[in-house]
């Protein structure tokens, strides 16, 4: 969580920055909090095999994402930067998954159309995604009279830490009346991404490393 603070901060600053250069240059920095919902299509994850082998559910390849965020739009250059969350919980043979994951975002962009009512933008984006697996019985119970760790199992829980990098365009439409922005991106996993656990020592772990995704949202301005 602290990484992804400090990277939520200096997206923050840069942000910052540069629009206070682009004001100096053209006083029509534009900056505004959005909302916004979208998904997620992800590579099959490396951890899906574990899961499969057993006949438990695996992790979605679809996620929905809801974000919040900050959006600066100047004369030639924008940009942005956001925290997303993920959350699925599919059942199968009597067992579930509960997969939810927190993203930060930022995004640069150079403004290709800069029009009074739409606008089409392109550049890159840097992502950070925090995710917890767990994965339990449908008919676990817990006895608060024996709360024994070693008598109480039927539950796992990992976790991981991926950092992302990719193209992404974004288009602005009915900017003078009911502004609202499309955004979608190709991003590239380019950290291991090792599966740990804040419970127990993880043996034959798997990682996620090349593991992409295309990520596509709708935000309200």
């Amino acid at each position: 969580m602290k990484k992804i603070s400090t990277l939520f901060l200096l997206t923050i600053s840069a942000i910052s920055f540069g629009q206070v250069k682009d004001s100096v240059a053209s006083k029509k920095v534009k900056t505004d909090l959005y909302v916004g919902f979208g998904a997620q299509v992800q590579d099959d994850l490396n951890i899906n095999k574990n899961l499969r082998f057993k006949n438990l559910p695996e992790v979605q390849k679809v996620i929905s994402e809801f974000v919040v965020g900050m959006n600066v739009f100047g004369e030639k250059f924008s940009g942005a930067g956001e925290f997303g969350f993920m959350y699925s919980n599919p059942e199968k043979n009597g067992s579930k998954n509960k997969y939810y994951a927190f993203n930060s975002r930022l995004k640069f962009h150079y403004n290709l159309i800069n029009e009074e009512k739409i606008a089409f933008t392109s550049g890159i984006n840097i992502a950070s995604t925090a995710s917890t697996l767990d994965v339990y019985s449908s008919s676990n119970t817990i006895d608060l009279n024996d709360l024994e760790p070693n008598n109480n199992s039927g539950h796992l829980n990992l976790r991981n830490q991926m950092y992302y990098a990719g193209p992404s365009l974004s288009v602005y439409l009915f900017r003078k009346s009911f502004p609202i922005q499309i955004n979608a991106a190709y991003e590239i996993g380019f950290t291991r991404g090792r599966w740990k656990s804040d419970f127990g020592s993880v043996l034959n772990t798997v990682n996620e490393s090349g593991k992409n995704r295309f990520v596509f949202g709708i935000t309200l301005l």
